[in-house]
């Protein structure tokens, strides 16, 4: 029996050990506050007052300019909200737009670009073409595609002659405009001879 004496007492420090252990990880466990993972929200983390971006092509050639009120950025996304904002494109090889609205809103670094409230884009005239006007209260542009498009209600005003329809593409690049639910079509026979005079 006093041979196994020392054995009983090693095994009972043993356990004493491994449950001060426990104790001891437990207690620093909840001793110390542990932070929530973040949870990212649609909050802002920058912002500014009145503002000018430029965007720039892989050669480092100006795109679009926008200006504006105020603009937010939304870190979740990564998009831009502005206010009061017109953007202009600049695209040497499109013809020079300009596009207006209450709220701009861009995302994708800027290859998707949302106009809400008031949106109005105007293509100036070039030397084969009248200018182009397209209203509606929500557009949307994608830039590297020179595409317009909406599926709201737009007008839509080339010359004399006028197309007001739910839905529309309109490519900046053919000059190619699709409307999908005609509502309301009025055409020009000024624009109609010009048209026939462009033929070969």
């Amino acid at each position: 029996m006093k041979e196994r004496l020392p054995t009983f007492i090693a095994l009972f420090l043993l356990i004493i050990l491994v449950i001060a252990t426990w104790w001891a990880a437990d207690y620093t466990q909840r001793a110390i506050p542990i932070e929530p993972p973040v949870q990212i929200t649609h909050e802002p983390d920058a912002w500014s007052g009145n503002f000018v971006m430029i965007s720039s092509d892989n050669q480092g050639i100006a795109t679009n300019r926008l200006t504006g009120t105020q603009l937010v950025h939304y870190p979740d996304d990564d998009s831009y909200e502005a206010s009061h904002a017109t953007l202009f494109g600049i695209r040497p090889d499109t013809p020079r737009t300009q596009a207006s609205a209450d709220k701009v809103t861009l995302k994708d670094k800027g290859d998707f670009i949302l106009m809400q409230g008031n949106a109005h884009i105007h293509r100036f005239p070039s030397e084969d073409t009248s200018a182009l006007d397209i209203r509606s209260e929500e557009l949307t542009i994608l830039p590297n595609e020179s595409i317009i498009k909406t599926d709201k209600p737009a007008d839509v005003l080339q010359g004399n002659s006028r197309m007001q329809g739910k839905g529309m593409i309109y490519n900046n690049k053919t000059r190619r405009l699709e409307v999908f639910a005609n509502t309301d079509v009025v055409i020009s026979p000024q624009d109609i001879n010009k048209a026939n005079k462009d033929k070969p």
